[in-house]
């Protein structure tokens, strides 16, 4: 496995452990980003890659910064 694939499973399990956290199903979260279920869960499992659009939604809709993410401090 790459280190790229390796970034992008940590990403997508980041995404699941905020959605987790707030309580969200995915369902639910993937309704309010206008994606189906099955694309959320691919990008929890690190199978798709997230565009920027997508990410700053996951973040609107859970009411996160990006920060939180990326463990950048402003």
């Amino acid at each position: 496995m790459s280190t790229k694939d390796e970034r992008l499973i940590l990403l997508g399990q980041k995404i699941k452990q905020l959605r987790k956290s707030k309580k969200v199903s995915q369902l639910n979260l993937s309704i309010k980003l206008d994606i189906t279920r099955e694309h959320l869960s691919k990008l929890e499992r690190g199978v798709a890659y997230p565009s920027v659009k997508i990410l700053f939604s996951i973040l609107d809709a859970l009411n996160l910064d990006i920060s939180n993410i990326f463990n950048i401090k402003p």
